[in-house]
């Protein structure tokens, strides 16, 4: 047990041995017991029960622990403090850097974090003063139908494992399970989140071309048919933060699918939002809970919550029916459209009708805009036409 561990001295509160061993927080004590439990088994010794288990475990091994589950750890702000700890030698100048270094970097995740939170809360009241005046019209969503700034979310969460069993006997713990991968797109101003799941035979991996086509399907059959959308996404370069999703959302302007497009970064390491809490949902009950298939875990999805924020969405069925399909983005926007440069650099993007050839891109939400043209040629525009 203790070699799958790692040692992180002063990390558990109240515990002052220098030798804290900490185990994943995917791990669990009846993981471990029943582990323990299968391999005394295979060589015909006494297994002890759970709770004698515990007990053992606080009696031998009172340094090793379960680290709780936590947010994104910033390996910005884990440099800096390992500087901030190794300062006692350093110069006063130096210890001035990097404190003020710090300081800078925690300033500017907060200020994209009030900004989140500032989408968030405008969208929330642009739906309620539709609803009240009775202007939202769920059974309406054709493009630009409403007259509105809309603000979504979307994220993968940590793939999940079926046939999934709680007590996990031994027959399933040394078979491979069947992996699922979870997608989610939420509207924080209902809220309300759609869960792609993603069955193994269904994957084609998370890249960009996966990532456009499931948001692109949130938008044909989920979306409220905004003028104006506001996207926030985490700094994952392979699904999100890439020319060929800006590509898609400048294809979305000139097919008049949307008449503005804001599109949002949170700082790496500090991209804690909406698609997570609807995450944490869904994984609380999985943990308890049989599961033997995919319609069964579609079904733990839609009831995860009392007031029915999570929904799922099958992107295909176990007989290879494709529901949600996964087009070539990237080869059909890469004839029309060119590459911007330093794109990591870029925390926020900007698309408008009024010049949809161009993209406004700010390094910070404080920062001036930069504009860059798309377009390889002005007079050559994609087709309407969905690609293959």
């Amino acid at each position: 047990m203790e070699e799958n561990a790692i040692t992180l001295p002063g990390r558990i509160p109240g515990f002052k041995s220098d030798d804290v061993k900490v185990l994943s927080s995917s791990e669990t004590k009846m993981s471990v017991w029943q582990v323990y439990k299968s391999a005394c088994e295979a060589s015909n010794k006494q297994v002890v029960s759970y709770r004698k288990f515990l007990q053992l475990w606080e009696q031998f091994c009172p340094n090793v622990v379960i680290a709780k589950p936590m947010t994104d750890l910033c390996s910005t702000c884990q440099q800096n403090t390992t500087k901030l700890q190794q300062a006692a030698n350093l110069s006063e100048t130096e210890k001035i850097e990097c404190i003020k270094a710090q300081q800078e970097h925690l300033n500017s995740a907060q200020a994209e974090r009030d900004f989140y939170k500032y989408a968030c809360n405008l969208s929330e009241k642009t739906i309620e003063s539709l609803e009240n005046d009775n202007l939202l019209d769920l059974r309406s969503r054709s493009a630009c139908s409403l007259t509105a700034t809309i603000h979504y979310s979307f994220d993968y969460a940590q793939q999940v494992h079926i046939p999934s069993n709680p007590m996990q006997p031994r027959p399933i713990y040394f078979k491979t399970p069947r992996k699922c991968e979870i997608f989610g797109v939420i509207c924080e101003g209902f809220p309300r989140q759609v869960n792609f799941l993603i069955d193994e035979a269904a994957s084609t991996g998370k890249g960009a071309n996966a990532t456009i086509s499931y948001v692109h399907y949130y938008f044909e059959n989920y979306g409220l048919g905004e003028t104006d959308a506001h996207l926030h996404a985490d700094n994952c370069a392979g699904q999100n933060k890439n020319n060929y999703f800006l590509w898609y959302l400048s294809w979305r302007i000139l097919m008049l699918l949307h008449q503005t497009i804001t599109y949002s970064f949170l700082i790496a390491g500090h991209t804690k939002f909406g698609p997570d809490r609807c995450f944490g949902l869904i994984k609380k009950v999985f943990k308890v809970t049989r599961i033997s298939s995919i319609y069964e875990f579609a079904q733990l999805v839609d009831n995860s919550s009392s007031v029915g924020i999570n929904k799922a969405q099958l992107v295909a069925t176990h007989n290879g029916r494709v529901i949600v399909p996964v087009y070539d983005w990237a080869s059909f926007l890469g004839r029309y459209f060119k590459k911007i440069l330093n794109i990591k650099s870029f925390h926020h993007f900007r698309f408008s009708k009024e010049k949809p050839r161009m993209v406004y891109c700010k390094e910070h939400v404080s920062a001036p805009e930069q504009s860059f043209m798309l377009l390889k040629n002005a007079a050559c525009v994609p087709p309407v036409s969905l690609p293959q």
